[in-house]
């Protein structure tokens, strides 16, 4: 059953109400505060989608920080919308990445939840060339991908990714399925 996202069916709008942003909420609580965020970063939420994971990342950043919302669908992203319309820190750009002309050395913190393996293997170069653009020096990209033979991608892959654009790799854990990593864009790598 392939995926629309700007009309998913009746189970997957169940799915995503009912199960990321209700019963499995706690899984995006607990995942964000283990980041230990000072509350005042400018993060971008890479693939945001309904806002399951934006709306625990946007509690956290009222210390003076800024979350941008990027999802490629305009449906996902009004959901979104509605559950962090009391938040005034939050913005939400639809579109792909490379095409939005974001500011370089713009981000603290690239977040990417459960999205990657989504994008299409000819655009990820791109975007992964993206992320090192708009990422500050110092600044870290958090994945957290499934590694699934039929919904995630290869942990050689995420890695030769990072590795061939320039991010150095500060930690990793592969576990239950999963692979979390966090990634540093190097001051020295930029010279």
């Amino acid at each position: 059953m392939a995926l629309s996202y700007e009309n998913p069916n009746l189970l997957y709008r169940l799915i995503d109400e009912l199960g990321n942003n209700r019963l499995f909420s706690f899984i995006y609580t607990s995942y964000i505060k283990k980041l230990n965020f000072k509350g005042n970063e400018k993060v971008l939420d890479f693939g945001s989608g309904s806002g399951a994971g934006s709306r625990h990342l946007a509690k956290v950043l009222q210390n003076g920080g800024h979350l941008t919302c990027v999802d490629i669908s305009k449906y996902w992203t009004n959901k979104a919308k509605k559950r962090l319309r009391n938040f005034n820190h939050v913005e939400f750009l639809v579109g792909q990445l490379p095409e939005m002309e974001l500011k370089t050395n713009s981000f603290d913190i690239i977040y990417i939840f459960y999205t990657l393996h989504d994008v299409s293997p000819d655009l990820r170069n791109g975007i992964v060339r993206e992320f090192y653009k708009i990422l500050k020096e110092g600044g870290k990209i958090y994945i957290k991908e499934p590694k699934r033979q039929y919904d995630g991608m290869p942990v050689a892959e995420i890695v030769d990714l990072m590795v061939d654009h320039s991010f150095v790799e500060e930690y990793s854990l592969e576990k239950k399925g999963t692979y979390t990593a966090v990634y540093r864009k190097d001051v020295a790598a930029n010279t």
